[in-house]
């Protein structure tokens, strides 16, 4: 902790890491004296910073007096989501064509081949990230800031419901193909196109996945 920025906001930034990074997992309580005597501050600041996960989403208090918890994220749940990002994202990569750069393009198709080395590796945290920096790079080139305030709201949550059900499964890797449709888009500077495949990459994330929950859902 540093004295110069408020602790509520360090805490807050902290406290949404470890959501977002597995360390606190969905459904898992969040004690504020637990928390406080951690990160050696008052209950004060950890109070204020759950207040603001809980308006992001990410922490919710629940109705049977267990107190805070991670967002159990129900399935239901993660799929208006995806019907967020559905509504989002498409539209983003439209304004992305009209703005993009050639050094821009560069820079996606350098995420999409390190992606493809990391699923070789067979390592999955690198291919999450680098999917989301793919993503977030089109958001960003969009120029739209209220949109992208949107977007980054909507990603937050969508991470944290890749750590309640997605992380268990490995998409193949046929997301790679459809990362690369979106850059030859973006590189031919066709906005519908562009929108259409983005839509269409998101659909087949939530097809696969809502699939596999159903599929486990059915084994006794």
């Amino acid at each position: 902790m540093v004295k110069n920025m408020p602790f509520h906001l360090q805490v807050y930034q902290i406290l949404r890491e470890s959501i977002l990074t597995g360390k606190y997992r969905p459904g898992e309580r969040l004690l504020e004296q637990k928390l406080a005597q951690e990160l050696e501050v008052s209950r004060s600041p950890v109070r204020e910073a759950l207040r603001m996960l809980e308006q992001d989403g990410l922490v919710v208090t629940m109705d049977n007096g267990s107190g805070t918890v991670v967002n159990p994220m129900e399935v239901e749940d993660i799929e208006e989501i995806y019907q967020c990002r559905i509504a989002t994202e498409p539209y983003a990569g439209y304004l992305a064509t009209l703005r993009i750069k050639v050094e821009e393009i560069e820079e996606l198709n350098q995420l999409v081949q390190e992606a493809e080395l990391a699923y070789q590796n067979k390592d999955s945290e690198r291919v999450v990230e680098l999917n989301t920096l793919f993503h977030d790079q089109i958001v960003r080139i969009s120029g739209n800031r209220r949109l992208s305030e949107i977007v980054d709201k909507v990603r937050s949550l969508s991470i944290l419901a890749r750590n309640t059900e997605f992380m268990l499964y490995s998409r193949p890797g046929d997301f790679l193909d459809e990362h690369k449709a979106i850059v030859e888009a973006l590189a031919k500077k066709d906005p519908q196109r562009v929108e259409s495949v983005i839509r269409k990459h998101i659909e087949n994330d939530w097809k696969y996945y809502s699939q596999h929950n159903q599929t486990v859902a059915e084994t006794p």
